[in-house]
């Protein structure tokens, strides 16, 4: 065994380094759940006064801090939420937030891990919603709005092609 592996054995076992990780991992907990959207306070919907599922708060509330399942002396900051992803990402009824995202880029990250495909498939569904913005601040031609919402349409969907792609395949009989 080389000086530096002993040298990195001790560190890794060392009860100091366990502290200071888990108090970076709440820190970055604490900055997620500030950028975290809650129903009432990030904007007004018209349509309800109060959201659909759940209480306003529920998806800032249900970011934590936990053990990493196979290394030692890590952790991981996740949300449990279902509206994880599309809080993260945006879907058709709800903008991209990216809480994630923006707490990792404070801290020279680059945010979630998802497959190469799921991440291609977001930025040009990303650039496809700004061009539409665009075009309606603008004050474009109908045609040229309503060719651009088809774009969008489709880039959404091959982004759902890509999630689907990347999603582990079940074993066994399905039922």
């Amino acid at each position: 065994m080389s000086i530096e592996s002993e040298i990195l054995a001790q560190m890794l076992t060392d009860a100091g380094v366990d502290v200071e990780v888990d108090k970076l991992a709440h820190q970055i907990a604490g900055e997620i759940k500030e950028l975290s959207p809650v129903f009432g306070e990030t904007g007004h919907d018209e349509k309800r006064s109060a959201p659909p599922h759940g209480s306003p708060g529920d998806y800032r509330d249900a970011t934590k801090v936990i053990l990493h399942p196979t290394k030692p002396h890590a952790r991981r900051v996740i949300n449990d939420d279902y509206k994880a992803v599309w809080i993260e990402l945006g879907s058709r009824h709800m903008p991209e937030y990216a809480p994630f995202a923006k707490a990792a880029a404070l801290h020279g990250g680059t945010g979630p891990d998802f497959a190469e495909g799921v991440e291609r498939a977001q930025q040009n569904l990303r650039g496809e919603v700004e061009k539409l913005t665009k075009l309606m601040a603008e004050g474009a031609a109908a045609h040229e709005i309503t060719a651009q919402r088809g774009r969008v349409n489709q880039a959404r969907q091959a982004r759902s092609a890509a999630f689907n792609a990347a999603r582990p395949r079940r074993r066994g009989r399905r039922r």
